[in-house]
């Protein structure tokens, strides 16, 4: 029986690209795996980076680190530290719980993983968080934004957490995004905040009026709301453009 020639658009969309030169879509599956594989490692490079140099001098418990006296407040420091170990299992457990090969491989190193990511990890963190702000919060503007942010990393992992114990594990994964998100918001933070300072700092003498209280003030308040905001709205259109992406797909 004679062979029947491919098309034209037949042999493109096997070479994985449409007649028009846009990927096919067996091609965005590839694509999406590499852009994927690349923003894990970024991921495991910053966190990496962000621990080794944010948190050793932490780890000789000293209360002397802390910015409050212990003889003034012996409570901070305990509570400082919660805050700081329970946010480093979640930042640690945040790299291996968006890893696709461990999740498939080892579904049960996931869950446990995902377990300590919650209880060990944003619960404390978070609740620390919370305490910190209200008790001894630098600023008013500075402490809201730690508890919104504080309260809002606790609910969108607690719904995360029993979407999950319920088996909905679309809705799950939906909800822990948006909790790994403010996990590594800290990241943004201390990215901004030095081109946030330096662009405040040349206002002393004119916004400010030489008040350096006022510029340290409103630093902090810039450094504490906007890398955590940008990051929940970037996130939210991330996931409402993947649902739109797989609503036209599978029509």
């Amino acid at each position: 029986m004679p062979s029947v020639p491919q098309s034209p658009v037949s042999a493109a969309q096997t070479d994985g690209q449409e007649r028009d030169g846009h990927p096919s879509r067996a091609a965005r599956p590839r694509r999406r795996r590499l852009g994927g594989r690349i923003a894990l490692g970024v991921l495991a490079i910053a966190v990496t980076i962000f621990v080794s140099l944010s948190i050793p001098r932490y780890l000789a418990f000293n209360p002397k680190v802390g910015r409050i006296s212990p003889d003034e407040q012996p409570w901070f420091f305990p509570v400082l530290m919660t805050h700081i170990l329970g946010a480093t299992v979640a930042m640690v457990g945040c790299v291996f719980q968006v890893w696709p090969w461990l999740r498939r491989r080892h579904p049960r190193v996931h869950r446990v993983v995902g377990r300590a990511y919650v209880v060990a990890g944003v619960w404390p963190a978070a609740t620390a968080a919370v305490v910190i702000s209200v008790l001894w919060g630098f600023g008013p503007v500075s402490a809201l934004s730690d508890i919104v942010l504080a309260s809002l990393w606790f609910t969108v992992t607690t719904f995360g957490f029993v979407n999950a114990r319920r088996g909905r594990y679309a809705e799950h994964r939906r909800w822990m995004l948006r909790s790994f998100t403010l996990t590594i918001s800290i990241i943004f933070n201390r990215l901004l905040g030095f081109p946030i300072g330096m662009i405040l700092a040349n206002q002393l003498d004119t916004t400010f009026g030489g008040d350096k209280h006022a510029l340290e003030q409103a630093v902090s308040a810039s450094v504490t709301w906007l890398p955590w905001t940008l990051a929940f709205i970037f996130i939210e259109w991330w996931l409402d453009r993947e649902q739109r992406h797989t609503v036209r797909e599978t029509a």
